[in-house]
């Protein structure tokens, strides 16, 4: 089955936008392709209604688009792995709209342009009559469901709207967000994020739920243990937002083709304990220009009293990296870049590391602090300190500037920083 999913008032908006009581006309949406237990599932994201000067034809029963007006969304659905809705409207039939034997023929050849440009997702035709709308997989006649998020942005988002804006809001519903790592700190994040609005995610951490997790990570119940991390915290976004588009990566972002699906986000949340993965994340940040927040908590039980702090600090042109920190150790990425037959191999990675303390309202607090982060890099809310240090035990969280090397091999001018897909990234070779 495929189902067609119009957020927010969608729908309204865009049979208002295309209709005309006499004339045809069509318009184009972009669609994010989502796999829902063997079904797709497109939430529409933009919506462009071709204007009078694009149509070659436009009568009261036919409409021809110039294809030079469709190319660059196309263009943009090919890149970003979208699904394309074409619509059109029947002006003259109201109740049981139904598409006719020229929209039959019709589709026969746009199915193949669009299967041919974009393969592996469905693409799909939308008809409008005067009272009701149908759909279908393009170029058969496989029915497609339409469905209305119950979702009213403004009344949802209302107080938060109230304190960054209408707009603000608009853009935390645009970005295509990742989190790498859903324990302790990541699964807070997701579900903040998805409150806040959020409605794209990809997800990626290599590990299934454990006993010992169940203290810390949100949305996990004791029928979790054995599920992937990800699978509990895409459950989750989506009992808080069912339309989310939740793509599931059970996978390590060291390795090659976890870490290059990041280089599609808008935006990156690094919620990992280990150094190779921050290693990953703070080049990509500054190789590609895609800002990222890295996030840490540390509990230290060794001592007759507990200590315990955190970390906030964004990765992004201009702003001081991890290795200009000196918050990344060298050998321990050595040792964690290894595979398991590599480590075995090398006689100077020793014994395992200790497991560490771990209290959810710790973790909790330094992950309200890196959306909280976020929400000033992406709406503008006034909270401009980008480097945040947590001393849990005075209760204490202050911003503290960080001076940039400016001969960093990370970040610095001779650096891979913006280089993209000319220089690899760091992630671990096999063999």
């Amino acid at each position: 089955m495929i189902e067609l999913i119009f957020p927010d008032g969608m729908l309204r908006r865009l049979r208002d936008g295309i209709w005309h009581d006499d004339l045809e006309t069509a318009a184009i949406l972009l669609c994010q392709p989502g796999l829902s237990e063997g079904d797709w599932r497109l939430t529409v994201r933009e919506m462009h209604v071709v204007p009078p000067e694009a149509s070659l034809v436009r009568t009261a029963t036919a409409v021809v688009v110039d294809p030079a007006f469709g190319l660059p969304f196309e263009k943009k659905a090919r890149i970003q792995g979208l699904s394309l809705v074409y619509c059109h409207t029947h002006p003259h039939q109201t109740k049981n709209v139904a598409f006719s034997s020229i929209d039959d023929n019709a589709e026969i050849e746009l199915a193949k342009y669009a299967e041919g440009r974009i393969p592996g997702v469905p693409h799909c035709a939308l008809v409008f009559g005067s009272e009701t709308a149908a759909a279908r997989r393009l170029g058969t006649k496989e029915t497609v469901k339409l469905t209305e998020s119950q979702y009213d942005a403004a009344a949802t988002y209302d107080r938060q709207i109230r304190a960054f804006g209408e707009e603000g809001q608009a853009a935390l519903a645009r970005l295509r967000l990742a989190v790498v790592g859903l324990g302790g700190t990541g699964s807070v994040v997701v579900q903040q994020l998805a409150h806040l609005g959020v409605s794209d995610f990809l997800l990626v951490d290599p590990d299934a739920v454990e006993t010992t997790n169940l203290n810390r990570t949100v949305g996990s119940t004791p029928k979790s243990v054995g599920e992937p991390k990800v699978s509990v915290a895409a459950r989750m976004i989506r009992s808080i937002r069912p339309d989310a588009r939740v793509e599931e990566i059970v996978g390590d972002v060291v390795d090659a083709a976890p870490a290059k699906r990041l280089t599609e986000r808008d935006f990156i949340f690094c919620c990992t304990d280990s150094h190779a993965s921050r290693h990953v994340i703070n080049q990509l940040a500054y190789q590609y220009g895609i800002p990222a927040i890295d996030m840490g908590v540390v509990v230290d039980a060794s001592g007759s009293v507990v200590s315990f702090a955190g970390h906030v600090k964004a990765l992004k042109d201009g702003e001081a990296c991890l290795w200009c920190l000196n918050h990344l150790n060298p050998n321990q990425i050595r040792e964690e870049m290894m595979t398991p037959d590599q480590r075995k191999a090398d006689p100077y990675v020793v014994g395992a590391r200790l497991v560490q303390p771990a209290i959810i309202s710790i973790n909790s607090t330094v992950a309200s602090a890196a959306v909280t982060m976020f929400l000033s890099m992406v709406t503008g809310l006034d909270a401009p300190p980008r480097f945040l240090v947590y001393d849990g035990n005075r209760q204490r969280l202050s911003g503290v500037a960080a001076e940039r090397n400016p001969t960093c091999n990370f970040c610095g001018p001779d650096s891979p920083a913006g280089r993209r897909d000319l220089e690899p990234l760091p992630v671990r070779r096999h063999g």
